[in-house]
């Protein structure tokens, strides 16, 4: 949803009598920034769009960026939330101050607001007039049908974001659930630099970003893509990283893609990444006392779900294990069994920190305690256990000899594949004695689970099984891409077999998965009610170009109760 620049003499006249503050109560400036009795006077561009995100049943957080036109310091921004996208009911409006200091952005807290309601926004300098906004606050209770999209992994040279304007055209959302991977940290010549020469997708800074002025330039290019600044004009987001915001397979000590020799000290750079992050994110800032990585939210859609929204990379994630490094050898060959035993399901390792797990228990208890139907994980990685099909039985023999002929990762990960191990050591599969912890923490909540994830690139529908007795302990709607290419694009031959029989082969060879689709990229549109909650797989025709269509490739359901799916194919 976009707006256009008022002209209306009513607009400009208020604005040059300074009668912002009329209604400026009932906000507060997050970030550093200080309300402002001024003058919206200075010219200024607003070319990153607008946002909103976090709701609340009374508030929601407002951003935008406003850069001066003129070389000074600060810059007065006013703001109007209104009751109509003609703003003929302004319920809110002020002024606040922006300044270098925190790139330019400008984020309030709007307060006092009435639960479940739509409203409407736009920011204004000088003159100059933002695209106007559509919000929404989270019911106050109430059984009405909730409405999400989930989204993940957008990296920018991929291709354009046509995910991003599907979830933009979807109709009324109650919010956005992004999982992370909003950025990616890599320079041009890194991860798929070359599609975005090819697409003219160029990075800003070229090189791979590790400095807060690197990770805000960064911030600034994806949010002048207009597709994009669509989605975020649609609907309020909920937010939470992944690694790539901070970089690759990251855990609380560092990042497989961070080398201290060359990139200066992991904790340094981290907190540079989350600085720009709860900048340029519609999100509340860290409460006084909170270390910024330790993100926990709640969100309650009445009576429906409870959306808890974790952090599983910086917090309390132990470092990734390694099948080159970690594998212990018994006559010259891997010593599977002894690795499983007594390396992976190692009841130390953390994915959360066990304060964070004690404070997701309680949380799912007290939801089921306030008569809350689902329980709705927003988690950055699959949870389902996955185990590799042996594709040197599986792929045809030419596409076998092709990509071993190639050699590098895809055929190391091609090779590896005959001994049946879990595919991703960086998902919850690294991590089992932590997710048996969830498991069982759930169950002791009687949740009816709902985990949302992201980062494989791939679309999943699973159910998820307790090892000790195979019962199922809840269902997982896993998405794709916006933008970032399958895995299985790496691997020779024709494409189409080759996504086929991965397809086919990971639902034979896994109890947990139910459906993947490892070819298309887009989202996943969920609706969720009392009885039941149902998620469409919408997948886009292309991301090479601007010209695409978008189809319905599933819907899953999983009905009160059950923690099953039914599966519907068009």
């Amino acid at each position: 949803m976009t707006g256009s620049r008022p002209t209306s003499p009513a607009f400009l006249s208020a604005t040059r009598r300074g009668v912002l503050g009329v209604l400026g109560g009932g906000f507060a400036v997050l970030g550093g920034g200080l309300p402002s009795q001024a003058k919206a006077d200075s010219p200024a561009r607003f070319d990153w769009g607008v946002a909103s995100g976090d709701p609340r049943s009374d508030s929601v957080v407002l951003w935008t960026r406003a850069v001066p036109e003129d070389d000074v310091r600060s810059l007065t921004v006013g703001f109007e939330l209104a009751e109509d996208e003609g703003f003929s009911r302004i319920v809110r409006q002020g002024a606040a101050e922006t300044s270098a200091a925190r790139d330019f952005t400008v984020k309030l807290d709007v307060r006092g607001l009435a639960a479940g309601r739509t409203y409407f926004y736009r920011f204004h300098a000088g003159g100059a007039v933002s695209a106007t906004g559509r919000t929404r606050t989270l019911p106050a209770g109430g059984d009405a049908p909730v409405r999400l999209a989930l989204a993940s992994c957008a990296n920018y040279v991929s291709g354009f974001y046509n995910a991003y304007r599907e979830i933009a055209e979807a109709g009324e959302l109650d919010a956005v659930i992004h999982v992370g991977d909003y950025i990616y940290e890599y320079g041009q010549d890194g991860y798929d630099g070359a599609t975005g020469r090819e697409l003219g997708r160029l990075l800003e800074p070229q090189h791979e970003i590790v400095t807060l002025d690197d990770y805000r330039a960064r911030f600034a290019l994806y949010r002048r893509d207009p597709d994009l600044q669509a989605a975020h004009a649609a609907a309020p987001f909920i937010t939470i990283w992944d690694d790539h915001e901070t970089a690759n397979n990251s855990w609380a000590d560092g990042a497989g893609n961070h080398d201290p020799e060359t990139e200066g000290r992991w904790l340094a750079r981290r907190d540079a990444a989350l600085t720009a992050y709860f900048e340029w994110m519609p999100m509340r800032d860290p409460e006084a006392g909170q270390a910024a990585e330790r993100l926990n939210r709640v969100y309650d859609f009445g009576q429906v779900g409870t959306v808890l929204v974790i952090e599983s990379r910086l917090t309390g994630r132990d470092a990734q294990l390694s099948y080159d490094r970690d594998m212990p050898v018994l006559d010259g060959e891997p010593d599977i069994a002894r690795f499983e035993r007594e390396v992976l399901a190692d009841p130390s390792r953390s994915m959360l920190g066990a304060p964070q797990e004690a404070w997701l228990a309680a949380q799912m208890r007290a939801s089921r305690e306030r008569g809350i139907a689902w329980q709705i994980l927003a988690n950055q990685t699959v949870m389902a256990q996955m185990r590799s099909p042996d594709y040197m039985r599986h792929f045809p023999e030419d596409v076998v000899t092709a990509t071993l002929q190639a050699g590098g990762y895809a055929a190391a990960w091609l090779e590896r594949s005959r001994l049946g191990l879990p595919i991703g050591l960086d998902s919850w599969d690294g991590y089992p004695a932590a997710r048996t912890r969830l498991y069982d923490a759930a169950r002791a909540a009687d949740a009816n689970l709902v985990v949302l994830s992201g980062d494989s690139h791939m679309f999943w529908a699973n159910e998820l099984h307790h090892p000790a007795d195979g019962e199922r302990v809840g269902v997982e709607f896993g998405t794709t891409g916006i933008t970032s290419p399958t895995g299985y694009s790496y691997i020779n031959g024709d494409k189409d077999t080759i996504y086929a029989i991965a397809q086919r082969a990971l639902v034979e060879t896994n109890r947990d998965i139910r459906f993947t689709n490892v070819r298309d990229r887009g989202f996943i549109l969920i609706t969720a009610r009392r009885d039941e909650i149902e998620a469409d797989y919408i997948g886009v025709s292309t991301v090479r170009d601007r010209d695409y269509t978008a189809s319905r490739l599933l819907t899953a359901r999983s009905r009160i109760g059950t923690a099953g799916l039914e599966l519907e194919t068009p």
